[in-house]
């Protein structure tokens, strides 16, 4: 019975504990990656809603607000009825949403100043360019803005970035890590 083939059930045990770990550390780095993704994905959506809220309120020669709600993490692009001043707000797409651990830290303006953690916070976008602050969007009360810094977090520390916010302009650029 020279020459019989077949695995012994210790070498079968050995490739199956092999199998296993792989599985272990390909899943790991998976959910990581997935992570990192979402994160990135939320600050370039996020990026793209300040730039929008920009461009529509010059455009169209009406105010537009992004509305923050922290608890929640989402933001919603707002269309005024007026050129300032505006008293009726009109949303003019879906809601941006934090998922898989990415969302708003918190804001604030100007640097050193007030710091939003929790709540409602909007910026209304003027068609002259001028970026205003509405830390209650229930009350129309606003204050004029020289920089904002709005702290994007995720469940990496490496991937925390700051959207920094100019009021006189309204550009509104990315930075890593949190400023």
């Amino acid at each position: 019975m020279k020459g019989r083939g077949g695995f012994t059930l210790i070498e079968i045990m050995i490739a199956i504990a092999i199998v296993g770990i792989v599985a272990i550390i390909a899943t790991t780095n998976f959910q990581l990656w997935l992570s990192h993704n979402s994160a990135i994905d939320f600050q370039r959506e996020l990026l793209a809603q300040f730039q929008a809220a920009r461009t529509r309120s010059m455009a169209t020669n009406l105010q537009h607000r992004l509305l923050m709600n922290l608890d929640a993490e989402t933001v919603a692009l707002q269309r005024g009825n007026a050129g300032t001043g505006s008293t009726n707000w009109d949303g003019t797409g879906s809601a941006l949403t934090g998922s898989k651990g990415a969302g708003i830290y918190n804001i604030t303006y100007p640097p050193g100043g007030t710091t939003v953690n929790a709540g409602s916070f909007a910026f209304l976008f003027n068609p002259d360019g001028q970026v205003l602050a509405q830390p209650d969007p229930a009350n129309s009360a606003v204050t004029a803005l020289t920089q904002a810094y709005i702290r994007l977090s995720s469940d990496s520390a490496a991937d925390h970035s700051t959207i920094l916010l100019y009021g006189w302009t309204s550009k509104a650029r990315l930075a890593d890590g949190w400023l």
